[in-house]
């Protein structure tokens, strides 16, 4: 049987590290630290990345990770929205936002 494990969250900021975001479908889709681009292929899919992604052969390179969110019935599945443009237009930057030390605050992240 095949299991797939959550990979991101929405809509839930997470408690320690770095606050790693896309907004995608208009929801903040919160991910691991070390994704750097999200970017969704020709069937609606959404993957992110640590590395600026290439087109190669009608797909993102290889080098993705599938989003995965555990849904509302508590099933986890892969983030699929509608295609709304071309999928190479959909490659985008994550926001990174770092907490300060002096009161919790935020501010983007220097990386």
């Amino acid at each position: 049987m095949l299991t797939i494990t959550p990979t991101a969250v929405l809509d839930t900021v997470p408690e320690e590290g770095p606050e790693v975001f896309a907004v995608i479908g208009g929801k903040k889709v919160f991910l691991p630290a070390d994704a750097r681009y999200v970017m969704q292929d020709m069937r609606g899919l959404w993957y992110y990345s640590s590395r600026k992604p290439r087109p190669k052969e009608g797909d993102w390179t290889p080098n993705k990770t599938s989003i995965a969110c555990r849904t509302e019935r508590g099933y986890v599945r892969a983030l699929k929205t509608d295609t709304v443009q071309q999928w190479l237009d959909t490659c985008q930057r994550t926001v990174r936002m770092v907490r300060s030390n002096n009161g919790g605050e935020r501010r983007p992240s220097e990386d």
